[in-house]
């Protein structure tokens, strides 16, 4: 979600003064409440259809995210003509809008019959015992946000990680539609140490992963190095529990599947922790691919995921003659 909805354009000014930052914020959670409330007085499917429309009225309005949309669509799908590449925006800004159609509705969809199918494609000691944990690692896709929905209809108790938006008031209005996942959500500041006690504790730790992080390891991801977060498979490791990688499928409407896959493990279990790491993050990341080009609409991408390229690498590569590695600097 954008920092500020209302008065987006004063953005910097209001960084740098408080009583502006504070009226946007209340501003923007008094529009994103009256829509709440406009949504939860209607059916859950017709929520998520309004949503779809409305995104795909006013994604395209915000400009900046819907060129870091494209770019990042244009990496993924480097075959899709500028034409192809502007409706496929449209449609990811209409998907985007049912995610937002259906907060208001997550306890319907938790426990309505129907609307939320569970596949275990593997067999792990998670599933016989609950408290024997594991790693859950899943991407932006369809909406992300019933994964712990499905791990609390399996009676799989849980710790996930979320990302507070940075309206405190946004905050505390998605926290509340959010206990209808039944899980522990745990901020992403510290968030190494809050995942670890939760494994201790005998809880399952969750995660959403194919965001670009800077102070990450460089691994392939669309035949791209972006820097990305090793640490779901190191907890992995250090705790000797299995790295489940999840899909979610969005069937119609506000109905899903969600698969649990089979672990990820090192293809050279004798290698380095941070060798293994690597490895087992760039196995996540091709199926992350796999599904991406399944659904490639009900991929959320909004933020920037590779790296910009700096000029004074690309000349330097033009001038060793180096064109054809030219783009894996590229964003």
């Amino acid at each position: 979600m954008a920092e500020f909805i209302i008065g987006s354009p004063l953005r910097q000014l209001a960084r740098r003064h408080e009583p502006l930052r504070q009226l946007l914020w209340r501003l923007d959670y008094a529009v994103i409440w009256l829509l709440h409330k406009l949504l939860l007085l209607l059916p859950v499917d017709a929520s998520s259809r309004l949503g779809e429309r409305l995104g795909r009225v006013i994604g395209p309005l915000m400009r900046r995210k819907s060129a870091i949309f494209r770019e990042n669509l244009a990496t993924a799908f480097p075959d899709l003509g500028d034409d192809e590449l502007d409706d496929l925006v449209r449609r990811a800004w209409g998907r985007a809008g049912r995610v937002l159609g259906e907060y208001p509705h997550l306890a319907t969809i938790l426990s309505e019959p129907g609307r939320l199918q569970v596949e275990l494609l593997a067999d792990i000691p998670t599933w016989a015992d609950p408290s024997s944990p594991c790693v859950i690692v899943t991407s932006h896709l369809s909406n992300w946000e019933v994964v712990c929905s499905a791990m609390a209809k399996i009676g799989m108790p849980n710790a996930s990680l979320y990302s507070p938006p940075t309206n405190p008031f946004l905050d505390r209005m998605l926290l509340q539609s959010r206990r209808a996942l039944n899980c522990e959500l745990l901020p992403r500041d510290n968030s190494a140490r809050h995942l670890m006690r939760a494994l201790r504790q005998g809880r399952t730790a969750a995660m959403v992963m194919d965001r670009r992080v800077d102070e990450g390891q460089p691994i392939r991801f669309f035949g791209r190095d972006k820097p990305s977060t090793v640490m779901p498979a190191k907890l992995a490791l250090k705790f000797n529990c299995p790295l489940v990688p999840v899909r979610v499928e969005r069937l119609q409407d506000a109905r899903f599947r969600v698969s649990f896959h089979p672990p990820i493990t090192p293809g050279d279990p004798a290698a380095d922790e941070n060798a293994r790491a690597a490895d087992m993050i760039t196995q996540v990341h091709a199926l992350f691919e796999q599904w991406i080009r399944a659904q490639p609409q009900d991929w959320f991408c909004s933020k920037r995921l590779w790296p910009k390229a700096k000029q004074g690498k690309l000349a330097t590569l033009k001038e060793a003659g180096r064109d054809a590695d030219i783009d894996s600097y590229a964003a």
